[in-house]
């Protein structure tokens, strides 16, 4: 069986509807799960950090190179010029080692997310100051962003014991993507941590939000309102309270507790958003107005400005959805995405032209593929098969650097509209421009291997297989080819056999074997070899196969039954129908 290229679409008629769906998974995805939870934190300690970073008192005097240095890079800082106020203080931190410098450069790289610069730093920091506090908190966090967090635990624990203000939750966030081991051995830590310091609410909360994540609820809600008897407002216990509210399916409860967490913490932009999500699913108004107050207090954010056109599109507010698509020029990549989203939507509504429209702006990295494949499946359904070509053309022209991908998209259209020369014609005309383009070499010999020209067949898959000996999809489609248009069974077993070495588990590999031993006339192997594929998928090709080899068994029912299989969900296949021709079986 051979492997094809892609498919170029879903069917435009078959489509949910996907508003919520949408939108809860665009804010998951922009503003992040349980794991985002504490990193507003530390973006507060770092604003905190930077209003402080050039009060820092330098220890002694400098020599008048370092001295201007550093003065570039206190105006950078004040200019807000912040990268090259980091590099003029990492080249003075070590070129004269002084403390105040080393201070500043670790607080800065910390605000900038630059962990490997904050761990050398904040190392040396605390070095020469034992009981500092805020650098064993920098250690720790940007230890955590790098390696394993088990290993910025104990610096954590020194901020704790040194009495300053710990952070364990944002530990515990990353541990959260890291193997089970080590999730283990962190909980046990913590446990660890809580005998020693049983009224810390910050190891408390670190140890809910990974019970949360384990989907242990009960527990994770047990600990987090022991933190919310002593601080009921503490924002990060509300977020995990309310989360874990809402994993049990308790959205009321979830609801009121987050109406409240708001009122309490009116600027906590995670609280407020959790808010929001909970609301789009009963009451798009209610859900808007905390939509606006939260792109009124992070006007930079525009995944938020993005997610509320989505509910102005979704109210009808036409004026308000363009004025803000519009606003989102100055951010490309949300702008394409906002196109995707919204052309998603009105293929739902059946504004065929306005998704196209839309799809034809989606033209980030992210989108676009996608996008082309949207635009072929409405104009096939809504034109005709040569407008459908010609938009794609003009799209390849647009846009070169998808030449390759446009390309086999027109080409998989031609297969399946069975216009064999055109697409060989086609994807030859893109190798002249790229002859070394193994996905256009693989794609012209499926066209090659329908018009029967097994030596433009051979010369391309050998061609891949030279270069990429382990190419199992190769193998396989050269094996499969030469046992349908020659004589050169032994060789196309060997090559098959070869594929499934490699990929042992592989349906269509698998039917291209069992294939071939029925050709061999061994059709009891065949049969053993083609039910294994066929459990994999009921796919029309394994489905030909295996019929035929039943049929010829003298399981003519359960042929019949196999063969009814695969025309289910390709009604028209014209493999089955070319076997049943074969076997004069159409008056059965």
């Amino acid at each position: 069986m051979l492997i094809l290229a892609f498919n170029y679409g879903t069917d435009i008629f078959a489509m949910p509807h996907i508003f919520t769906s949408l939108l809860i998974s665009f804010a998951i995805f922009t503003l992040g799960g349980c794991a985002a939870l504490i990193p507003e934190s530390e973006q507060k300690q770092a604003n905190e950090n930077a209003t402080k970073l050039s009060s820092v008192a330098i220890a002694r005097p400098f020599p008048e190179d370092a001295f201007f240095d550093l003065l570039v890079a206190e105006i950078a800082l004040r200019n807000q010029d912040l990268e090259t106020a980091l590099d003029n203080y990492t080249y003075q931190a070590e070129k004269t080692g002084d403390l105040g410098v080393i201070i500043t450069t670790a607080k800065l790289a910390q605000y900038l997310d630059r962990s490997d610069i904050a761990i050398i730093y904040a190392q040396r920091w605390v070095s020469a100051e034992p009981n500092a506090a805020e650098g064993y908190f920098i250690l720790s966090s940007a230890l955590a962003k790098t390696q394993n967090p088990l290993t910025a635990l104990p610096y954590m624990v020194k901020v704790l014991d040194l009495g300053g203000d710990s952070n364990f939750a944002a530990l515990a966030a990353t541990v959260l993507t890291r193997p089970e081991i080590e999730q283990l051995e962190f909980i046990q830590e913590l446990n660890n941590q809580l005998k020693l310091h049983p009224g810390d609410n910050t190891l408390k909360i670190a140890k809910a939000l990974i019970l949360q994540y384990q989907k242990e609820e009960d527990a994770a809600l047990k600990l987090i309102r022991e933190v919310l008897n002593e601080e009921p407002d503490n924002p990060h216990a509300l977020l995990i309270e309310t989360r874990t509210l809402s994993q049990l399916g308790r959205n009321d409860e979830a609801l009121t507790r987050l109406r409240y967490a708001v009122d309490q913490n009116p600027r906590h932009k995670r609280l407020r958003h959790d808010l929001a999500r909970h609301l789009v699913k009963i009451d798009l108004f209610q859900a808007k107005a905390q939509y606006e107050e939260l792109v009124r207090q992070n006007p930079t954010e525009r995944d938020l400005l993005l997610e509320l056109m989505l509910i102005n599109r979704e109210l009808s507010n036409t004026d308000e959805v363009a004025a803000q698509l519009q606003s989102l020029n100055d951010t490309p990549e949300l702008r394409s995405r906002a196109n995707y989203i919204l052309g998603r939507l009105d293929e739902e509504d059946q504004n065929w032209q306005n998704a196209i429209d839309h799809y034809l702006q989606a033209t980030g990295s992210d989108e676009f593929h996608q996008s082309s494949q949207r635009i072929a499946s409405i104009s096939l359904a809504i034109e005709d098969v040569d407008k459908t070509l010609a938009r794609l053309r003009a799209l390849r022209l647009n846009h070169p650097e998808q030449t390759v991908f446009i390309y086999l998209l027109e080409a998989e259209i031609l297969r399946k509209e069975m216009r064999y020369q055109q697409g060989y014609d086609l994807l030859t005309a893109a190798l002249k421009a790229d002859t070394n383009d193994e996905e256009l070499r693989y794609a012209r010999s499926l066209f090659s291997e329908r018009l029967g020209n097994i030596d433009a067949v051979e010369s391309d898959l050998q061609y891949i297989i030279d270069r990429d000996p382990k190419n199992a999809t190769a193998l396989n489609a050269l094996g499969y080819s030469l046992a349908n248009l020659s004589t050169r069974l032994d060789e196309a077993e060997a090559l098959v056999k070869r594929a499934l070495e490699l990929e042992p588990n592989d349906p269509a590999i698998i039917d291209s074997y069992g294939w071939i031993m029925l050709l061999k006339g061994n059709i009891k192997e065949a049969i053993t070899l083609l039910e294994r594929a066929f459990k994999h998928t009921q796919d029309h090709e394994i489905a030909a196969h295996l019929g035929e080899a039943l049929w010829l068994s003298g399981d003519k029912d359960r042929a019949k039954v196999v063969w009814e299989a695969g025309l289910k969900d390709t009604p028209n296949s014209p493999i089955i129908m070319e076997t049943l021709r074969r076997l004069e079986l159409f008056n059965e």
